[in-house]
């Protein structure tokens, strides 16, 4: 199975990033049928570095995290909430850097903050 993507072009729709990081050399964020990001999957992290940070609060806090910053993303653990944010600068806070990962990816795109910065990137290079 791990040559499936080798020789052939594979329609993948899934929301588990470790099959699209395992099966495929490049991948598209789609939606509402627009390709909203193309890339290699590694190259779409590496992207990321240094922009996405993190920090556990109380449910009750997220309202007011999502007033000041760039919320990509929330998780339950052991009953507080993890939230990811997308930041170019540190945000002070008691936000800690973290190595983005492909779900990174995929909700800072949703999001509209990773599609920008991707268009411009690839605009510079093609000039």
């Amino acid at each position: 199975m791990s040559e499936l993507g080798e020789n052939a072009v594979v329609i993948l729709s899934t929301h588990i990033v470790e099959d699209v990081s395992e099966l495929c050399t490049r991948m598209a964020i789609i939606a509402n049928g627009q390709i909203l990001q193309e890339s290699e999957p590694l190259q779409a992290v590496e992207n990321l570095q240094g922009k996405i940070w993190r920090r556990i609060v109380e449910k009750s806090q997220v309202a007011h995290l999502e007033q000041e910053h760039k919320v990509i993303s929330t998780k339950l653990l052991s009953g507080r909430t993890v939230v990811h944010i997308y930041s170019e600068e540190n945000p002070g806070n008691s936000f800690e850097a973290v190595a983005p990962d492909l779900e990174d990816v995929y909700f800072t795109t949703m999001a509209g903050h990773y599609q920008k910065q991707v268009l411009q990137k690839e605009g510079e290079v093609q000039s």
